[in-house]
């Protein structure tokens, strides 16, 4: 193993037509810092499995969607392991990270974690991307690879937000929610990993969980009904809430509350029994509605 200097980084396997890979020497962290070279907005994930952190780095402007609220999106994909090992994922001059933090989860269930981030391409817009620390938690000479992805949307400045990980069918398996276009039409997908492939597994036209030019991603909440896992997020208009359930390839979706101002930011949701929860909304407002 090679001994750097705090901070300093050695390259590896740099190209210009490839994602370069990059082992960062660990660095010293603490409580409310953000790590050096991170996004000015990032969110630190972890810890989670064999991922003590993760967080996006290496602000560019290279994209300027400015979706997220300004025109700075990231470069590149850190992971600190449990060992203490830094892993960096460099990305090309035609991809972005539009995002403000990683997510961690086992999706496919070998006890790894995999970080899931929005990768977008300057050219075709937004996928939802899943990578994976190829080698041991504990070896120096681990890479942070791409192990799958959803297809590009297809046309530039076009994005997707994350609404929430869970096994939402029950298969004992995890989904990623994902709503695609959320300020236009948006269209709830939940997918899974199967292998090095992202399968859809179902979707429906009429949700949003974001609005534009905002910093606050978390417009969703899963919660747990009896023995199932479902997801509230607003409608396309952000103005109503909804609860929806995947069952047998399907979503079952139905309308649980107004709300005449709109949601801009995160919410939460708390059950009080089968039938009836409390949504609070980030102003304070609370929401009795009925989940039966």
């Amino acid at each position: 193993m090679i001994s750097l200097p705090t901070w300093n980084r050695l390259w590896l396997c740099c190209s210009a037509l490839a994602p370069a890979l990059a082992l960062l020497a660990a660095g010293p962290g603490s409580a409310g810092e953000l790590p050096e070279g991170a996004l000015p907005d990032a969110v630190v994930a972890g810890p989670k499995h064999n991922f003590k952190r993760a967080w996006l780095a290496r602000p560019t402007t290279r994209y300027g969607h400015a979706i997220l609220g300004d025109g700075i999106e990231a470069g590149s994909l850190v992971v600190e392991t449990t060992c203490g090992h830094r892993v960096e994922h460099l990305l090309d001059e035609g991809h972005v990270f539009e995002d403000r933090h990683v997510r961690i989860a086992d999706l496919d269930g070998d006890l790894y974690a995999e970080a899931i981030v929005v990768l977008s391409s300057v050219d075709q817009g937004a996928a939802l991307a899943v990578y994976s620390l190829n080698g041991s938690t504990c070896s120096a000479a681990s890479d942070l690879t791409l192990k799958a992805r959803t297809p590009f949307i297809g046309t530039r400045n076009r994005w997707l937000n994350p609404a929430g990980i869970a096994d939402y069918d029950g298969d004992g398996k995890l989904e990623v929610a994902i709503v695609v276009t959320p300020h236009i039409g948006g269209t709830l997908q939940f997918w899974s990993l199967d292998g090095d492939k992202m399968v859809l597994k179902a979707k429906r036209y009429g949700y949003s969980n974001h609005a534009i030019g905002a910093r606050a991603q978390g417009l969703s909440a899963t919660f747990k009904r009896g023995s199932d896992l479902l997801l509230v997020l607003p409608g396309a208009d952000r103005r109503s809430l909804h609860q929806v359930q995947l069952k047998a390839g399907k979503i079952l979706s139905s309308k649980i509350a107004d709300v005449k101002t709109g949601i801009r930011e995160n919410f939460s949701i708390r059950p009080v029994n089968d039938a009836s929860s409390v949504v609070t909304l980030a102003d304070g407002t609370k929401l009795n509605v009925q989940t039966k």
